[in-house]
């Protein structure tokens, strides 16, 4: 079993919201890989690791709190970031159907 269940490709349109009052923002982005305890998202800003928001816009409508726990640059040509978050409850809140057996609760 993967340590973080299987990391399925996907193209989820989602605003991404600040949680926390220091660094305010709310931006458009693109969640490009899920799993059951989170996902990889690109953005055009960056945003600082540890910081706590909120994604809207979920398939399952529902909106999610997680916490930023990577911001990688994709170049300056680009202008993209590639956002690792990790939920703050883990589960399939990506709409998926069909989930791969490790995202399932152990017997």
């Amino acid at each position: 079993m993967q340590r973080n269940g299987t990391r399925i490709p996907c193209a989820i349109s989602i605003t991404l919201r600040s949680l926390g009052p220091a660094h305010p923002f709310s931006e458009q982005g693109e969640i490009i890989l899920v799993n059951p305890r989170g996902c990889a998202a690109r953005l055009t800003h960056p945003v600082r690791v540890g910081s706590p928001v909120e994604l809207l816009g979920l398939p399952t409508n529902t909106n999610v709190n997680a916490r930023i726990v990577n911001c990688i640059s994709f170049g300056k040509r680009e202008n993209l970031w590639l956002l690792g978050l990790e939920l703050d409850e883990p589960g399939n809140v990506w709409g998926l159907e069909t989930v791969p057996a490790d995202w399932l609760p152990s017997p």
